[in-house]
Parts: structure tokens; sequence; C-alpha cells
């Protein structure tokens, strides 16, 4: 017997994306061999693609990535909904899948008529139905309103129906697609300890996907994140969420600056749409000699860098690296751009550029970076990488200016790495840099220090947290505390610019993700409006009144503070990479668990 419950070997799915409903329509009764001279009509779109996931029987594993990443269809094919292109998914077990709030209920039904139907469905016997009709409602807290036709129900109560029955009989998989988000807390919580119960009772395993990172990391011992069709990691959930995050944090902070740089140019309107926030970059492959390329050329990958930081790569002939819902992507509409189909080989990946007959004999990719990064492209020099094999003919690489393409260079066929340097002069050949007006704010206002260092720290630099020490009531430096001890928890620091009352904090987090504690001090409330230079803040602690767990911390200089939950602009913050632990003595009993834990602090030079 295996140990496994589900088993993906390179698996692909792959969707055809016409221009014409009548070109669909010759495609789905074979028709278009017949007609030869027509070109082809429609793109390949791949939502997956070499995808390889072993689950072992009994595994809690989460799925997470942003909306369109591949993971509802991998489920689908997991469940047998959808058929794959290539490769298999070989489930050992029946299944339970909540892909959809209500699947195979009836809206005429009443719930308690729906349960009866569901459980029929899954082979239980008249009494076995009776026995389990009765916890199901209990358990989904529907009493009043089960003689109701489902159709009466709101989005939450139907997730709670369906999450009740489909658990109620003990599946071997469980698979639930983000159903749980229509419930409220309370609820989300009896079904997270409802799934766990399930896996140390009955051995079941479980397929968890949601956006509710919190809830992932508190059931799940394993979390698999999917990015635009492959699996781009998989392990410890701790690891996993902290590099998710990173790339969220990422693509929010740049909306950050984007609102600054509005600012700093006295917009009165604040708009958060992609323009806004982003530049468009169009680059493409053209013959060096003009016209089509005479032979193949094997294009790779395409990465786009300012400075030293990846602003954007494209793996070619990968799953969806021509989604336009993604901010870097190939333009390869057929009888227009002559990119070939994706293709792999031994070596990866990949597309051709080569004569397919397009309208326009070019190849065409974009990138997006943002408005920011741009506006420090005298600093910060662009510069495209590209890996491709290319013959004697060779190929051009150019980018569109706003009027026309000019050349970044030409691929020699004697390497596969070639890099194009892009200058601000180049993008803007007309355009001056406009003089800064007195005592206006410059748009560009990075410090060196502002590109982000690690997955573990980020922030816009003008500061930087140099060292964090916990130190207990005998001073020592530890990792390891009893509860009702008094600590002192030090940031040091060093400001390269003056800053304006900053806000230090220090957050402790539960293993499930959730905040136990925070200790927040501005500089103003340490007795200082400014700070430049070195110094050190500390948290003195009186009495430990966070209980016994094994915790990780955050620590972070902010520019301000925010009312309304979100996180504020920081200069420097080091995500939850600060591990300790506190433990019971024989005089107390806390759990772990949440608390305000009162702290002071103190500002003092290095």
């Amino acid at each position: 017997m295996s140990a496994y419950a589900i088993q993906v070997q390179n698996l692909g799915k792959m969707y055809k994306l016409f221009r014409r409903p009548s070109d669909r329509i010759l495609d789905v009764f074979g028709l278009r061999k017949w007609l030869f001279w027509r070109k082809s009509a429609y793109q390949e779109f791949w939502a997956l693609r070499n995808l390889n996931l072993d689950i072992r029987k009994g595994e809690r594993v989460g799925i997470i990535g942003r909306n369109g990443a591949g993971k509802s269809t991998l489920l689908k094919i997991i469940s047998g909904n959808v058929s794959p292109t290539e490769g298999a998914a070989t489930v050992n077990g029946s299944i339970q899948a909540l892909l959809e709030i209500g699947t195979g209920f009836h809206p005429e039904f009443t719930g308690r008529a729906n349960i009866r139907a569901s459980l029929a469905l899954n082979g239980l016997s008249p009494a076995q139905i009776r026995e389990k009709e009765e916890e199901i409602i209990d358990f989904a807290e529907l009493e009043e309103f089960i003689e109701q036709p489902l159709k009466t129900y709101s989005s939450g109560m139907g997730a709670r129906l369906a999450f009740s029955t489909a658990t109620a009989i003990e599946p071997e998989i469980l698979i639930i697609d983000e159903v749980l988000g229509a419930g409220d807390a309370y609820f989300s919580g009896k079904c997270v300890d409802r799934m766990k119960r399930l896996t140390r009772d009955s051995g079941a395993t479980v397929l968890f996907v949601s956006h509710d990172l919190h809830s992932v990391q508190a059931l799940c011992d394993r979390i698999v994140w999917i990015d635009r069709g492959v699996i781009r990691q998989d392990g410890e959930p701790l690891e996993v969420v902290k590099q998710y995050s990173a790339v969220v944090r990422r693509e929010e902070e740049a909306r950050l600056r984007a609102r600054d740089l509005k600012v700093m140019k006295k917009q009165a309107v604040l708009l958060d749409r992609h323009e806004d926030i982003y530049d468009k970059l169009v680059f493409h492959f053209v013959r060096s000699g003009g016209g089509a390329p005479a032979d193949a050329q094997c294009v790779r990958s395409l990465a786009l860098f300012v400075g030293a930081e990846e602003v954007g790569r494209i793996d070619v002939g990968s799953p969806m690296d021509n989604s336009a819902e993604y901010q870097n992507y190939l333009m390869d509409d057929p009888g227009f751009m002559d990119w070939g189909p994706p293709r792999k080989d031994k070596r990866g990946s990949y597309r051709e550029y080569k004569d397919l007959r397009g309208k326009f004999r070019h190849a065409p990719f974009e990138f997006a970076v943002p408005k920011t990064y741009l506006q420090g492209a005298v600093s910060r020099p662009m510069r495209l990488e590209v890996e491709a094999d290319v013959s004697e003919d060779g190929v051009a690489v150019e980018v569109w200016n706003g009027k026309d393409y000019v050349r970044l260079g030409v691929c020699s066929p004697e390497t596969a790495a070639h890099a194009f340097e892009i200058t601000r002069r180049l993008l803007h050949p007309a355009e001056a840099i406009e003089a800064q007006a007195p005592g206006e704010v410059a748009a560009e206002t990075l410090t060196p220090q502002a590109v982000e260092t690690k997955s573990g720290e980020y922030g816009e630099g003008g500061a930087r947290i140099t060292a964090v020490r916990m130190l207990n009531s005998r001073g020592e430096d530890t990792r390891s505390f009893q509860v009702g001890e008094s600590i002192d928890v030090v940031l040091e620091f060093e400001a390269f610019e003056e800053l304006l009352n900053p806000v230090f904090v220090f957050c402790a987090y539960l293993p499930d993700g959730r905040c136990s504690s925070q200790w927040i001090a501005t500089s103003e409330q340490m007795g200082r409006s400014r700070v430049l230079g070195k110094g050190r803040v500390t948290f003195h602690v009186d009495r430990l009144a966070m209980g016994r767990s094994a915790y990780v911390a955050s620590a972070a200089i902010f520019k301000f503070l925010r009312s309304d939950g979100q996180e504020p602009q920081s200069y420097h913050v080091i995500d939850r990479a600060v591990h300790f632990q506190i433990l019971q003595d024989l005089e107390t009993s806390y759990e772990m668990g949440l608390c305000v834990q009162p702290a002071r602090a103190e500002l003092t030079d290095a």
C-alpha cells in the first residue's frame, strides 16, 4: 500500500485561447487541418506545467498563491473534475472536495434534504444518515434554518452546511478551496479544529487552499506556494509564509512609493490604478538585419534589474508566461507576433523566435517597473539580462521609448547569456532632467540602503536595525525566559539621515502566525523628536505576561503610526527572524495566548 495520498508527476494543463468563436468551432470538429492556409487562431495558455508534488497520508498541506496562479486548476485535476493535458495525478483514497460553496447542493431543497441527498450519494445507509444528520446540523449551528430552502441561505450559512456535511463522513482526503472565507472567524476556528481532529483520529489527508495565511499556518504542517503554474516553494509553514509575504509586500511598497511621488508632485487625486504605480517597458526581439529570422532562435529567460535588484523576470515557456494578468509577460498573439509555442527540453522550458509569418515580424515582451525606480534611473541604471541560444544570424533586442524602438544590442551566438544596459537618456532622448524648484522635495528620496537585502528584511532605507538583543533578569543575552520574569529587548540601530519622530516596534508572534504582543514607542515619547546616527532603544518589561510557547518576533523602525490596521511605511524591518521561548515555572500556569504586555521604552545614544 502506498504511503502517499496524492502523487502529481510532470502535471500540465493547457487551454486554447481563441480569437474568434468560429475558430473554436473549427477546432472542436477537427476541421482546421483542412484549412491549412489559415494562420493559427489560438494561443496556448498553460495554467500548470512540469508540476511535481507528493503528499503523504495524514498530512495537512496548505496551498497559497495569488489569484490566477493555478491553485484551483490543480485541485480540479486532483479531484477528477478536469483532465490534465500532460502528466498524471494519482490519488489513493476517497475524496471530499469543497471547491465552491454549495457544490452538489440543490438551491430548492431544504438544508436537511441536501444533507440527506449528499450522504446518500456518498453511500451511507438510511440508518447512518439519521445518525450523522443531527451531528451535521449541530456543528453547522443552523437549527433555526435547516428546514428552509438553500437559496435563502447566506454565503456563510451555505459554507457552514457544506463543510459540516463533507467532514461528517471522515473522508480519506479532504480538499477545501477558499470556501471557509465566507464564514465568520468563530466558525473558521471550529473548522480548523475539526480538520486537525480528522488527521489525528482518522488519518485523513487535508489539502487546504486559502488567502488567509493565519488560518493556513494554524492548520497546516506544510505549505506549498504556487506561482504562475509552478511550485515556487514547498516547506515549513513559517518560512514559506515569510517568502510569500515578502513578494506581496514589495507590490504594496511600490504602491505606497507611487502615492508618495504623487504627493510630492502636488497631485491632489491619489489613485491606486496599475498605471499610477507602474510604467510599462516594452521590448522586442527582431532580426538584426531586418525581416523575419532565418533560423529559430531559442529564448529561455528574461530578467530586468534596477541597480542590483531584480524587479521582474519571465521564465520563457513556463506556465502563464503570456498572461497579461501578470506584470511581466510575453505578447504572443497569433498572426501578429513571431513567438513559437512553449516547449521544453533537458535544460528546461523555452520558446522560439522564428518566422511564423507574423504581421510585425517580431517577438515582443513587457515589464512593469515601479515609477519611483525609473525616477532613479540616473543613479540606479537598468539592465536587461537575456538567456538565449541564437544562430549565426543573431537577433537584436530593442526597447520602445514612446515614439520608436531603440536598439540595445545584438545577441551573440558565442554565449547564451546576454546583458543590455538601459539608460534614462535612451528611454527619454528629448527629455532633460527637470531642475528642482527651491524648497521642493526631490521625487527620488531613497538612500543606498533602500534595496531589500534578505527575504526577512525590507524597508525604504534611511535607517537600519543593526542588532536585536534580549536580556533576562540577570542581564544575560538569551532566548529562553520564564513566565513573570523581567526582560529587556534592545534594538540597536543607525540612522543615516535625520529621522523625524520615528516609531520603534518589537512584535512577537505565536506559532500559528497571530501577533501575540506589540511593544511600540515613538522617539518623541522617549524624549527626542529627531534621531540621527547610532543609537539603541530598550524596551523594559518588569513582568513578562506572555504565556509559555515558542515565539518568533519582528523588529522595525517605521516612519509613522497608522490607525487602520495596515502596516505603515518603514525605514527597516527585520521580519519574523528573532526566535525565543517562554517557559513555565513551578508557580505559574499561564498558557500561550494573546496579551497586552506592558513595556517601558528608553532611547539612548550608542
